[in-house]
């Protein structure tokens, strides 16, 4: 019976059909208020807000209602709605609303909002005060810390390590060593190298070699134990690959059977290179088998060259010796000595996690996995002073070998530094600014000069290199350039944007100093600040400032090598990169030398800024040609 009462077509047609209904607005909460004095005024409101309700309902539909008679008073005209017929909901409001009002009246004027209770006097307003700082308690100093060095500051790992410290003048001939080294190496030494010690070469040779001898003719499987892990911090250029290279040799020549003893690991193949060439002259008449493997060589051929003849020594990066350790090329198990050069460099970067896989082989291949059964040797010239970097080598009584200084980083105890200021002005003229500098600073100093010039990205290498080649060439036509004038000039520059081979090309004849040039000059990036040991620099020109103090300390230890004389010259562009290079000093030592300042009496003429401009925009068309081919 239901199904055939309940139609669903017959209710979309009620639905359709019914008259629309007004929607009446919900009424607003009403704030009650203090009534005020009743008076006509009151009255009239009263009798506008109820004609425009009564309007509203008029319009919804209540067409029968009756009119008020336009000359009838506002107070009759009010009576007469109120009697007529009147919603209810408005009812109910205006009922509520006497209500609160005769609520209202019985309060104590103290009581309502606004009265004379609530009145706030002036006195009680809030005084307001400009910001000022908090006060902050005093900081205590323990004046047992006021006497440490900076190197103590960064990190309180070192104060369990015993400090070995050094000066410049510990030198002391090589031949005070006969009875320490093999007569052939020490030949070796004499010959290709130097007859005196450097500093950090002779605290080094003290330390170990005797407890190295005595220890081997003891026990050749223990003697690492004695011996334990040394740290060294020394200035670059200060001989550190002849310290590390002498003991290891000496070692060595005593083994019957070649097998791999001493890994050294470095950053760069052009470091490869030159420990493997220093290496090659101390092994000189001896059966020690010198191997290197880095990325230039096919990996194929590296694996089955060390599976075929073992090494005694291999020189390697970090990525090609975690190739080398996947592919089981090489096997640690008789590795007596660990050599890690320019270690901040190496554990501050990942490299394939090339340091906890080399720490996992040394625990897995050898026989001996008790601690103390490699010797590492950790060289930088910038040696880091954040422990955690070293506790991931597992280091055994470390012996830390440093200078006696309450400063981070040490420069070579000869090299001269100049500050050249450049005014913002003229910083759109800075190449023409140094190839002015090199004429009045350098050009006229002798008949050949090799100069390194730094700057920060390969782009900008590739660009200034190509400026200066089109402006030396054009040098004739300026009033500038007076020492240059008659000068021959080689520009190169070394970058990654070249092949391996052509930069190889670049820097061996940039070493070899061509005769045909009387100013050779290479521009390279900070790729060329690290282990790179080129004979005779004579002048390093920081184009673009360095990043940081330790960067600073590989660029300028270029030059002043080997206890020879050198220069560094810094371009410095307005204020912001004097007061930079001024907070980098805080961390060098310089044996009480200062950076001397130089005045630049840089006059431009229109002369030269044309051929400057002209200069320029050849560069720009020469880089418009090369990208179209």
């Amino acid at each position: 019976m239901f199904a055939s009462r309940f139609d669903p077509s017959q209710l979309k047609a009620a639905v359709t059909a019914a008259p629309e209904k007004t929607v009446k607005p919900t009424p607003q909460a009403i704030v009650p208020l203090k009534r005020q004095a009743t008076g006509p005024a009151s009255e009239d409101d009263d009798a506008s807000d109820q004609e425009s309700d009564d309007s509203s309902e008029k319009n919804a539909g209540n067409d029968d209602r009756m009119q008020v008679v336009s000359g009838a008073s506002e107070e009759e005209s009010s009576e007469v709605e109120d009697e007529e017929s009147k919603p209810s909901t408005h009812n109910t409001v205006l009922s509520r609303f006497k209500q609160t009002v005769s609520l209202q009246d019985r309060l104590d004027a103290s009581d309502v909002v606004g009265g004379s209770g609530d009145e706030v006097l002036e006195d009680d307003t809030v005084p307001s005060h400009k910001l000022e700082q908090i006060p902050q308690p005093e900081l205590v100093k323990n004046p047992m810390n006021l006497n440490r060095n900076s190197l103590e500051h960064k990190s309180a790992g070192w104060l369990d390590t015993e400090r070995i410290f050094y000066d410049n003048s510990m030198t002391k001939p090589f031949s005070d060593y006969k009875n320490e080294l093999e007569p052939k190496l020490l030949q070796n030494i004499c010959k290709n190298f130097s007859t005196n010690a450097f500093p950090i070469q002779s605290i080094i040779l003290d330390s170990i070699l005797p407890i190295l001898n005595f220890t081997l003719n003891v026990s050749k499987r223990y003697f690492t134990r004695r011996i334990g892990d040394t740290l060294v911090n020394a200035a670059t250029g200060s001989g550190k690959t002849l310290a590390y290279s002498i003991p290891v040799v000496q070692t060595l020549s005593r083994r019957k059977i070649n097998r791999l003893r001493c890994l050294i690991v470095v950053p760069t193949k052009l470091l490869i290179n030159q420990v493997h060439t220093t290496l090659t002259k101390l092994t000189q008449g001896m059966s020690l088998i010198v191997s290197i493997a880095k990325l230039e060589n096919s990996l194929k051929d590296e694996h089955k060259k060390f599976l075929n003849l073992e090494p005694d020594i291999l020189i390697t990066t970090p990525g090609r010796l975690v190739d080398h350790l996947n592919m089981k090329s090489i096997n640690l198990k008789n590795l007596k000595f660990l050599i890690i050069d320019e270690a901040d460099r190496l554990l501050n970067q990942s490299f394939q996690g090339w340091c906890p896989k080399l720490v996992f082989h040394l625990k897995t291949d050898k026989l001996d996995t008790f601690p103390g059964n490699v010797i590492k040797m950790i060289f930088s010239a910038t040696l880091t002073t954040n422990t955690e970097k070293l506790n991931d080598l597992n280091l055994y009584k470390p012996k830390l070998f440093l200078k006696q200084t309450d400063k981070l980083y040490q420069l070579p105890s000869k090299l001269r530094e100049f500050n050249i200021n450049v005014p913002t002005a003229k910083s759109i003229y800075k190449p023409l600014i140094l190839l002015y500098s090199i004429d009045q600073f350098i050009a006229h100093l002798s008949d050949a000069s090799k100069i390194l010039i730094f700057v920060k990205s390969n782009e900008s290498s590739i660009r200034l290199t190509k400026l200066l080649q089109l402006i030396s060439e054009s040098r004739s036509q300026s009033n500038i350039f007076r020492n240059l004038q008659n000068l021959e000039m080689v520009i190169n520059s070394v970058n990654s944007n070249h092949p391996q081979s052509e930069n190889k090309k670049i820097v061996a004849n940039f070493s070899n100093r061509s005769k045909s040039a009387s100013i050779n000059i290479l521009i390279t990036t900070d790729v060329m600040s690290r282990g790179i040991d080129i004979n005779d620099i004579t002048q390093v020109i920081n184009y673009d400032p360095p990043m940081s103090s330790q960067q600073y300390v590989h660029r300028v230890g270029r030059t002043a090598r080997a206890n020879e004389t050198g220069s560094a010259y810094n371009l410095l562009v307005g204020r912001g990169e004097r007061t930079f290079f001024d907070d980098l000093n805080k961390d060098l030592d310089r044996d009480g030398k200062s950076v001397a300042p130089l005045e630049l009496d840089f006059t431009l003429l229109e002369s030269d800024s044309e051929l400057y401009h002209s200069s320029l925009e050849n560069l720009k068309n020469y880089h418009n040609n090369a990208s179209q081919t």
